[in-house]
């Protein structure tokens, strides 16, 4: 038992031993999760212009740390920043909410803290969270410690106006605190993780030293925070827990409006077979380490998310962690590089995921990859790969699109399909809201045409939340799942791996040199030399051969001529859509296993082409 448990477990003895009795009827207001805290000291934290106004996260003011949010250009006096609250308020909850200002227009000026929402009825309303006289050149917070919303509300929005002056503005350390959407047995904190901190946080209140308690704390669920709880607690962080993913998923009721739920819905194109999902999920909930990777393009990476955190990855990963993990038993492995395809996704997954044991993998390439054999194959090939590893690991796709709906998702979707995976569909998810008219591109996009932004990060995250409660749901339990003999596309490429230079037998580098431009891609790369053009030879065993390589749609970028057991094909390395980064492609098959004497030169010896790996289809 690590100190600070030794350290708690005395604590909570003692509380024991001084036979504190806590009436029957002591009731607890829920209060101590920290919903909200936007400090802007890197980006806007999702805070957006309302009306007229601009926002900009500056350092020119700041209330606390160093930032704070500029809100300028103004022409009404409801124009100012905003932020969907949705996702942590809901109807009736009531919360501590506050919000630091300061204006500088020389005199003193009205200002508001607000709420926006659609009503029962479906109309627009609004209502006051805080009201104060602001002087110049000072800051001020806005609060109400006890802000009930209004029943029947949705489509929730926070955000700061004037009643009169039209004045620019500084906001800073906007805080919601209240009750968690999600209660978790033993969580009396709120921060959706049961630890030793849980029950430091039940003795300050049992001992009357704090009042902040959540929900979780009333572990026998009697209506109660006593010392039974504090038992009951204590023996589940001594103990191991028996795997359970019952809970109370059927009758889980989505905390959001309508139209937001059709999104989920939408996005949810299959559910798939549940064994694995259910088995992983049961693992973490009774303490096991479990590992989670996410292999895709840029948008995997984080592409156009204000920060790594705010990412799609990320943001899913933090809500299985604190939804299913027991704290710090998740980790996280983000594998997703800008500019790749699925057939660069089949070459890195050995080393970059698969390497590193993942229990849960979501592989995003829709928007990357073309059609044609050398994507459908290696896409096929890398779904193969994932699902045949030894502790089977549970294989999400993920789909999403352009601003004009291109997508490679009908294509994925058989794969989907045959091999009985979930398939999340960004895609339809946005593409029907669209067409409804509940949201716009603006509302998913980060200003281009490809890239989600925050908020479509936040919303591919949510749709996978979905997904993990729905996998739970009763009618959804699967048998064992088995892996399927037949193939879509083809898969003959799930057995391809990267193989080491001293893998390589009898090797003779000619015209190449070692190394490559990528250190990530140098220990076992080859550079075209443009000194002769001297073949690269060597002999391996295996059934075919495949090369990853540097792309660009640029007439420097050469073409190697790869010639195995005396057939040669020719590999272009002057493609689009790679930006420069990698690329890859099959340059030999056979259907048996067998030597393969391999030699690759250039056809144009004055152009360039640079091998970050070669790998051998097993």
């Amino acid at each position: 038992m690590c100190s600070k448990m030794k350290k708690y477990s005395l604590y909570a003895a003692a509380i024991l031993a001084l036979s504190v009795t806590i009436p029957s009827d002591n009731k607890f207001d829920v209060s101590a999760a920290e919903l909200l805290t936007a400090e802007f000291e890197t980006t806007n934290d999702s805070f957006t212009a309302r009306g007229g106004a601009s926002v900009a996260w500056t350092s020119d003011k700041a209330f606390s740390e160093g930032c704070s949010l500029f809100v300028s250009g103004r022409t009404a006096a409801w124009n100012g920043a905003s932020r969907d609250a949705s996702s942590f308020m809901k109807a009736g909850g009531v919360y501590n909410l506050s919000a630091a200002v300061y204006q500088e227009s020389g005199e003193a000026a009205e200002m508001k803290f607000s709420l926006q929402y659609t009503d029962s009825s479906g109309e627009t309303a609004y209502d006051q969270i805080a009201l104060e006289t602001v002087q110049s050149g000072e800051w001020f917070v806005l609060s109400n410690p006890s802000y009930k919303v209004p029943d029947g509300a949705s489509d929730l929005s926070i955000y700061v106006e004037t009643t009169e002056s039209l004045t620019d503005f500084y906001l800073d350390m906007v805080r919601v605190n209240g009750a968690p959407s999600v209660i978790k047995a033993g969580d009396a904190n709120g921060d959706m993780k049961v630890s030793s901190d849980d029950l430091s946080v039940l003795c300050d209140f049992l001992l009357g030293k704090s009042a902040d308690i959540e929900a979780g704390a009333d572990m026998n669920k009697d209506g109660s925070i006593d010392t039974y709880d504090l038992v009951h607690l204590r023996q589940y962080l001594t103990t191991s827990h028996t795997p359970s993913v019952s809970g109370d998923w059927d009758n889980y009721q989505e905390n959001v409006s309508p139209q937001t739920l059709q999104v989920y819905k939408d996005g949810l194109y299959r559910v798939g077979n549940t064994e694995r999902i259910r088995n992983k999920i049961s693992r973490a909930q009774n303490g096991e380490q479990v590992n989670i990777a996410y292999i895709g393009g840029s948008i995997t990476a984080g592409g156009s998310s204000s920060t790594p955190d705010n990412c799609f990855a990320n943001l899913s990963y933090e809500y299985f962690s604190e939804t299913f993990g027991t704290g710090g038993n998740v980790n996280y492995i983000n594998a997703g590089m800008a500019g790749t395809s699925s057939v660069v996704g089949n070459l890195r997954a050995d080393s970059d995921i698969l390497s590193k044991n993942p229990d849960i993998i979501f592989i995003e390439f829709a928007v990357n990859d073309q059609g044609g054999d050398r994507f459908k194959k290696s896409f096929e090939s890398l779904v193969r790969k994932c699902l045949s590893q030894e502790n089977e690991p549970a294989v999400v796709i993920i789909t999403l699109c352009q601003q004009s709906g291109g997508s490679n998702q009908d294509w994925m979707a058989q794969v989907a399909e045959a091999y009985d995976l979930p398939l999340i569909s960004g895609k339809n998810a946005v593409m029907n809201a669209i067409s409804a008219g509940t949201m716009t591109w603006a509302d998913y996009g980060s200003g281009d045409t490809i890239h989600p932004g925050n908020g479509g990060h936040k919303l591919i995250a949510d749709c996978i939340g979905y997904y993990y409660r729905q996998a739970l749901r009763s009618e959804n339990v699967s048998d064992a799942y088995t892996l399927p003999s037949g193939d879509v596309f083809g898969s003959e490429y799930s057995t391809a791996r990267i193989i080491t230079v001293d893998e390589m037998k009898d090797l003779s580098k000619g015209s190449w040199t070692s190394g490559t431009n990528n250190p990530s891609y140098s220990a076992n790369g080859f550079t075209f030399s443009k000194n002769g053009n001297e073949p690269l030879k060597f002999t391996v065993e295996g059934k075919g051969i495949m090369l990853l390589f540097q792309s660009n749609s640029n007439a420097s970028m050469g073409t190697a001529n790869v010639t195995v057991n005396g057939t040669t094909t020719p590999v272009n390395s002057n493609l689009q859509y790679t930006w420069g980064g990698l690329d890859g492609d099959t340059a030999y098959y056979q259907p048996q296993s067998g030597t393969l004497d391999v030699s690759i030169s250039m056809k144009d010896q004055s152009t360039n082409f640079v091998l970050y790996g070669i790998a051998v289809i097993e």
